[in-house]
């Protein structure tokens, strides 16, 4: 085994075990209970993504009912993840240390949330990127039919992955019209595997009303230029990222011979069509997660080809952004008193290694404590804190209009308006929700406001919820809040 492709295995090995450690000691994000209460219900599709992700929650929590084994399944495709992009370069190049250089440099990808391997989206899409990409570079290197079964597949996995895999596909198939002709019969039958493969995912859709498609088209965001779109943080980092790609994929892929259309053809136009979307709609960094496995192929190749002083310079900079996002991975999955003790040291770390997800176990147990004394059901504003309470096994329900509310509704809806009910809102007496409070005074006769939840984590503040108590409903109690 080579120096490099040792030190890949290494560095793979390492940053697996360290996520590892975050995985199973930090409490799951609003988002991954979002994800794993979709678990508990597996299905075709879900409102706001295709299944992959629930379908992994599934697979992991088979072991227990823990954080780490939620994410182990994530742990595991990220690992594959950087493997595939290093095969697919070594592959693709004809050069092992390509390869190696290339799993590294995705392996420091520095993203917080690949540090946790949290239980979104985003480890399914990036494995299934990365694994049609080494499919892809078989299928150059040696046509065969075996190859564009394995290239369909993986196609498939990524469009029931995250709904932005469809640029792969059409990547991928317009790498083939354009560079390699001689291979378009195999890429098209890769293709037309992955669309059938995803027609249960249409029938689902079909079948509640094109929920998912209604969501991801139209009800996720408002479309329309604005100056506070364009500098809102998330889209500006998005901006920085996505044209970061862009130039580099220039730069490794189509500056000069060898040229990698490949590369090219599935690491440019979603980011660019992105950026131009930026001007009109909230952008996110991670959504391109994909495209960057297709850079790191080209990235290991030019690295393959320059000097020891130029790798060390590329994967220190890798290496620092990405020591920071491991840095705070494991801050926060250290033990309550010793970040207690670090937050007195160091006051001014509480703003960037803040999570607000701790507070969640302390607001089930008085939740659980309160429903004890006098049962009532529970109300929330937020799908987040509907999901993280059932986490902690306290069921509740959405009463705010939202888009994940029918879904919700389909699963727990009570069979009843209760008599008795806690509505827990976050931040405020009842939320950030226009005209809650007097949908809720309609909807019951009795509203006392009960207490304000300061919650606090390692001598920090960590959340604030406030529980009203309502009782004796109206008659239009059930047409006047959501999810009832």
């Amino acid at each position: 085994m080579s120096r490099p492709v040792l030190a890949a295995a290494v560095l793979i090995t390492v940053m697996s075990l360290l996520r590892a450690y975050a995985a199973f000691h930090f409490p799951l994000t609003a988002d991954e209970t979002y994800y794993w209460s979709w678990s508990l219900h597996p299905w075709m599709g879900y409102t706001d993504h295709p299944p992959m992700v629930a379908w992994l929650i599934t697979l992991g929590a088979q072991f227990g009912h823990t954080y780490g084994f939620v994410r182990l399944p994530f742990i595991i495709t990220e690992a594959i993840a950087s493997i595939a992009v290093g095969f697919a370069a070594a592959t693709l190049t004809n050069d092992t240390r390509a390869g190696a250089f290339a799993a590294i440099a995705f392996t420091l990808v520095p993203q917080t949330k690949l540090e946790f391997a949290e239980s979104i989206p985003d480890g399914a899409y990036m494995c299934a990127w990365a694994l049609a990409l080494w499919a892809a570079a078989a299928l150059a290197r040696r046509a065969s039919w075996a190859s564009a079964v394995a290239l369909g597949l993986a196609l498939a996995a990524t469009i029931y992955s995250r709904t932005f895999g469809f640029a792969l596909v059409c990547g991928v198939f317009a790498w083939a019209i354009t560079a390699r002709r001689d291979l378009l019969r195999y890429v098209a039958a890769s293709v037309a595997i992955a669309l059938v493969a995803y027609i249960p995912f249409v029938l689902w859709n079909a079948s509640v009303g094109w929920e998912n498609f209604a969501f991801t088209f139209v009800r996720r965001q408002h479309i329309g230029f604005s100056a506070a779109k364009v500098i809102d943080i998330s889209t500006l980092r998005f901006m920085f990222y996505g044209g970061l790609i862009i130039a580099l994929t220039w730069f490794v892929a189509l500056r000069r011979r060898p040229y990698l259309p490949l590369v090219a053809w599935t690491a440019v136009p979603l980011p660019l069509a992105l950026f131009v979307l930026s001007f009109a709609m909230r952008t996110e960094s991670y959504w391109i997660i994909g495209p960057a496995a297709s850079l790191a192929i080209g990235i290991g190749a030019v690295l393959a080809r320059t000097t020891a002083i130029a790798r060390g310079l590329t994967f220190g900079v890798l290496g620092l952004s990405t020591a920071y996002a491991v840095f705070a991975a494991l801050f926060l999955a250290m033990p309550e008193e010793a970040q207690a003790a670090a937050f007195h040291a160091h006051p001014n770390w509480r703003p960037a290694l803040s999570s607000g997800v701790y507070a969640y176990s302390q607001l089930a147990d008085d939740l659980r404590a309160e429903v004890a004394r006098e049962p009532a059901a529970i109300y929330t504003d937020r799908y987040e804190t509907s999901a993280e309470l059932l986490w902690y096994g306290v069921p509740s329900m959405m009463v705010v209009p939202s888009a994940q509310v029918p879904q919700w509704t389909r699963w727990y809806r009570f069979p009843e308006v209760p008599e008795r009910a806690l509505l827990v809102t976050f931040r405020a007496p009842f939320g950030d929700a226009v005209d809650l409070e007097q949908h809720v005074r309609a909807a019951y006769t009795r509203v006392t406001p009960l207490q304000r939840l300061d919650l606090m984590y390692a001598g920090e503040l960590e959340g604030t919820f406030y529980v009203t108590k309502l009782e004796a409903p109206t008659p239009a109690a059930r047409t006047l809040l959501a999810g009832l």
